[in-house]
């Protein structure tokens, strides 16, 4: 059975076993295929059928799930809303918007704003140019800490668990040049930490190449992290010196409205 459908959580006190399996299977479906079926649910979920068909029925008359034609069962529309309301009560969010619209205008490039949620890298916000030209794959972000640019600054901004944590995993290898060796990974930590930046080419997806920069509080410690992702074969080396000034100084000045002061 899934780890996350433990009752007993760290604080010591208990979850409700019914509550928790609904919400696993609302993961279930945002990390699995488009549509699913109660038979391959009940796989991910460790529980039976019949149990699924009762979270499904239920789920379904809140419409956080949805059956489609097919009979599979998806993500449900109340989620959208649910979403858009927790994304703007986040201050960092309503902060970081216009000068996220500044920096994806100077620089004709996707930006992400992410936070750690959990542990995981969650984006909060994405900013497109008017005239898009060069399309993000949608991929999972949360435990890319190794290969993406996002979860570098992550690594190299945040606490001693969290490297810890990453570091006593396997790290996935997605391309070519993913980088595996946790060796290596800490040099690279160490090397971001002294120029206040990262790069990840074709590290989690071949083409894709994104550049990323921490957002810090009054307190010094990291709050968000902000990336600029566009085509290895247009972004190289020799344009990322005037792609990491502008981000730099679009991060600093989100920071500087959180009270961060050098």
């Amino acid at each position: 059975m899934n780890s996350k459908l433990n009752t007993k959580v760290n604080s010591g006190k208990y979850l409700v076993a019914s509550v928790d399996r609904a919400i696993e299977l609302l993961f279930i479906l945002e990390s699995g295929p488009l549509e699913m079926g109660v038979t391959e649910i009940s796989k991910a979920l460790g529980v039976q059928k019949s149990t699924v068909h009762n979270l499904l029925q239920t789920l379904l008359a809140r419409n956080f799930v949805r059956k489609t034609d097919t009979g599979r069962y998806t993500l449900g529309f109340r989620l959208m809303p649910l979403g858009l309301a927790c994304t703007e009560r986040l201050d960092i969010r309503r902060i970081a918007s216009p000068i996220l619209n500044e920096l994806v205008n100077e620089v004709k490039e996707v930006a992400l704003l992410a936070v750690l949620s959990a542990g995981q890298i969650t984006i909060i916000e994405k900013v497109e140019p008017v005239r898009q030209v060069f399309m993000v794959p949608r991929f999972d972000y949360c435990n890319t800490f190794h290969s993406t640019g996002l979860g570098k600054i992550f690594l190299a901004y945040g606490s001693d668990d969290l490297i810890n944590n990453v570091m006593s995993l396997t790290l996935q290898q997605y391309t070519q040049s993913t980088i595996t060796d946790k060796t290596v990974l800490s040099q690279e930590i160490i090397n971001i930490r002294a120029q206040g930046y990262s790069v990840a080419c074709n590290e989690t997806i071949e083409g894709v190449t994104c550049i990323s920069a921490p957002i810090l509080n009054a307190n010094g410690k990291i709050e968000a992290a902000v990336s600029v992702s566009s085509s290895s074969a247009w972004l190289g080396k020799e344009e990322y010196g005037p792609m990491v000034r502008v981000l730099k100084e679009k991060v600093k000045l989100i920071s500087e409205q959180l009270g961060y002061r050098g």
